[in-house]
């Protein structure tokens, strides 16, 4: 024992009560014993006090084997831990100076804290910081970087109040803490750069330090920027739902659990017309003369009693109120009176939601009073001698007279929808039609139609009307359209009969002209031939002559046949039309000149899409394709691969047909106007006979048709027949 105490181990010695019986000088230092304390002091005065453990709770580790230690921070700055183990009869309380330890068990606590912490000296320059406060400064901040940065004369940080946190807690030697917006950050979404805002709740605390015998200063900074931001989105939602009650569309007022009124929206004092001192005044619904007079005050004990939701509709006079407002007439309102708790005191609450219905009130006596008036005007059209009928936009039908139910042959009634009810009516058919221009025009139609399943003719009024519906109007007109259809005939037969009398007599003045302007050079050539034959002695000779005499006489055989073709033309006016398909008969063209068009190479394109099918004698329209095409082989250039294209479209109610070639083109300039004369060449080609395109003009116009021409020479040629419709 003498050598423990001697030693530079701090030590004491204790009875079995725990009364100190010895302790040496470097326990007396640690402990601060005075000289009478050496000697006599008890465990509990000496060490208890500071540990708060006892000597009967030690003695009573040390008998259970357990760990008989205590941890124990002296004034000098150092932590020492003092083991108890039993000496003799006695106790050696001998402590261990363990301050390095702690302060590695302090470093690790600094360390993984979650939140970031960081000392600075008073005057505010950095000493030591844990990992998660270097995160959110960043590792090229001036902090870590500088060692004569100092956080305190920052402008930035003087500017958002942190610098004064850290003068407060200096000042004070208490904690000073404040919600900072400590910097900006880019958050990158879906290619859109965004500033995202970190906010954090900076709390600076002074600490002694027994070392130097200063204050340190510790920042403490934990992220709130989800909390922060979180109640900026609600605050948002506050202003925006205030925002919301007070431009309602109808009267808002809230009145608190004794009847006061809290908050009167814009629409409620716009519709009241409050005066504006009434709005001053504390009024309150239970005590008001005016409320009680239409119950409000027993409405609004009934709804904080039964705390349930009450609807009500009531006519109020508010000439009867002078006080509060300037609304001096009577008016119906809509009133929706429902119990609310107060999201901040959870006192309950009243909102009284007020809907002004005065002109709605009068518009359903005003159609109460049209319905009247329908119904009596719906009597009269069932009394009249004309279909009547009226429906909406989407066919429906709201009334029918007698007369229009017998005229539709079928069962028509209120309710049903005509488009589906009716085939005469369905999508497509020309009553639905001229609806769908009523009803878009707002305008009047008028037409007639044909039912066939009744074989009846119908003229029909379709009238909009200003409440969006349509009004019918329907007159049987079937005898008086069989006796215009008598009379339409006999006036086409007799325009027909007409028409072919002055037709033949043109065609005979035309045929006196072709046959004396295509056959005076024909005879004239016979004629002097025969007189070179006859004045001929040689049989040779004579021979020649007589085979060109052949040569003459069937030239003038095919022109006779020739011009016999466009009279007969002429003359069949009345020819039949079938329904033809453009490309069918191109196919059968293509068939008969197969030989001719393997040889040439022509390619023929065709775009029938938009005009697939003409009514017209096929015949016809055999022979005008079999000329354009035929016309594109014989007129085609060397040059390049011949092609024909052909076309058809409707154009104003009519078919039109074109047929585009690339071949030797015409001058239209010099022979344009004589492009479709009788025997009528430009091109020196041995089969050109200038026929076809005088035949294909002929057949064209003799139906009511026309043809005309595009060329340029060396390009091509673009012929446009416009078929006349039946």
């Amino acid at each position: 024992m003498g050598k423990a105490l001697a030693a530079l181990v701090p030590a004491l010695l204790l009875d079995g009560q725990g009364y100190l019986l010895e302790a040496n000088d470097r326990a007396a230092e640690l402990l601060q014993l005075e000289n009478h304390y050496r000697r006599g002091g008890h465990y509990d005065q000496i060490i208890s006090k500071r540990t708060r453990i006892c000597w009967v709770e030690l003695c009573q580790r040390l008998e259970s084997e357990l760990s008989a230690s205590i941890e124990m921070y002296c004034h000098t700055g150092e932590w020492m831990e003092w083991q108890l183990s039993a000496f003799g009869t006695n106790y050696l309380f001998t402590g261990f100076n363990i301050t390095s330890r702690r302060r590695r068990n302090d470093k690790r606590v600094f360390e993984n804290l979650p939140v970031g912490l960081q000392q600075f000296t008073p005057e505010g320059y950095h000493v030591d910081s844990n990992t998660i406060q270097r995160e959110i400064w960043g590792d090229e901040h001036p902090l870590f970087k500088d060692p004569d940065y100092n956080i305190i004369e920052d402008p930035f940080y003087q500017q958002i109040g942190l610098s004064q946190l850290f003068r407060e807690a200096l000042h004070t030697l208490q904690p000073a803490r404040r919600e900072i917006l400590l910097r900006y950050k880019e958050d990158i979404r879906d290619g859109v750069t965004r500033l995202q805002p970190y906010y954090y709740e900076a709390t600076v605390f002074p600490v002694p330090n027994r070392e130097t015998g200063s204050t340190d200063l510790f920042l403490m900074l934990n992220e709130i920027t989800a909390q922060k931001l979180a109640v900026k989105r609600l605050e948002k939602s506050e202003r925006l739902l205030d925002n919301i009650v007070e431009n309602l569309p109808i009267g808002y007022i809230q009145f608190d659990h004794y009847g006061f009124v809290r908050r009167v929206n814009h629409t409620q004092r716009r519709f009241f017309r409050m005066r504006e001192a009434a709005l001053d005044k504390h009024y309150n619904i239970m005590s008001d003369a005016f409320a009680s007079i239409y119950g409000f005050d027993k409405l609004f004990a009934k709804v904080m009693g039964e705390n349930k939701m009450l609807r009500i509709e009531m006519q109020m006079d508010f000439s009867l109120e002078k006080e509060w407002t300037d609304l001096q007439k009577e008016v119906w309102v809509d009133l929706t009176i429902l119990p609310l708790q107060d999201p901040v005191n959870k006192k309950q609450i009243v909102v009284m939601l007020v809907n002004d219905i005065t002109e709605q009130k009068r518009e359903r006596k005003i159609r109460t009073q049209l319905q009247r008036n329908t119904e009596q005007l719906h009597l009269l059209f069932d009394a009249v001698d004309m279909g009547y009928a009226t429906m909406e936009r989407n066919g429906l039908v709201t009334f029918v007279n007698r007369k229009a139910v017998a005229m539709s042959g079928g069962d028509i009634k209120r309710g049903c929808n005509i488009f589906i009810t009716l085939p005469e009516f369905a999508a497509n058919t020309p009553f639905a039609i001229r609806f769908a221009e009523a009803m878009k025009s707002n305008v009047s139609e008028s037409f007639y139609s044909y039912f066939s399943r009744m074989d009846k003719w119908y003229d029909f009024m379709l009238t909009p009307m200003p409440d969006g519906a349509l009004s019918v109007f329907i007159r049987d007109i079937t005898e008086s359209r069989k006796m215009q259809k008598d009379l339409y005939r006999a006036n086409n037969q007799l325009n027909r009969l007409n028409k072919s009398l002055v037709n033949q007599n043109q065609q005979l003045e035309d045929f006196a002209h072709i046959t004396s302007h295509n056959l005076r050079a024909p005879i004239a050539n016979l004629k002097a031939l025969m007189q070179m034959y006859m004045a001929s002695g040689q049989s040779q000779e004579r021979e020649l002559y007589l085979s060109m005499l052949q040569e003459v006489i069937h030239k003038i055989d095919e022109t006779l046949n020739d011009l016999v073709d466009v009279v007969q033309i002429r003359k069949n006016d009345d020819v039949e039309r079938e329904q033809l398909y453009f490309a069918e008969r191109l196919q059968y063209v293509k068939d008969v000149l197969l030989v001719d068009i393997e040889v040439s190479g022509i390619q023929l394109t065709t775009s029938f899409e938009k005009a697939p099918m003409l009514e017209f004698p096929r015949v016809y329209l055999d022979s005008i394709l079999q000329n354009l095409v035929t016309n594109a082989i014989r007129y085609r250039t060397l040059e390049r691969i011949p092609s024909l294209h052909l076309k058809s479209w409707k154009e104003n109610g009519r078919i039109v047909l074109t047929a585009e070639d690339n071949g030797l083109g015409i001058d239209m300039e010099r022979f344009g106007s004589k492009l479709f004369g009788f025997r009528k060449t430009f091109h020196k080609n041995k089969d050109a006979k200038g026929i076809g395109l005088f035949i294909t003009k002929t057949q064209v116009e003799a139906m009511g048709g026309s043809i005309r021409a595009e060329s340029t020479p060396g390009e091509g040629t673009k012929f446009i027949i416009t078929f006349k419709p039946e």
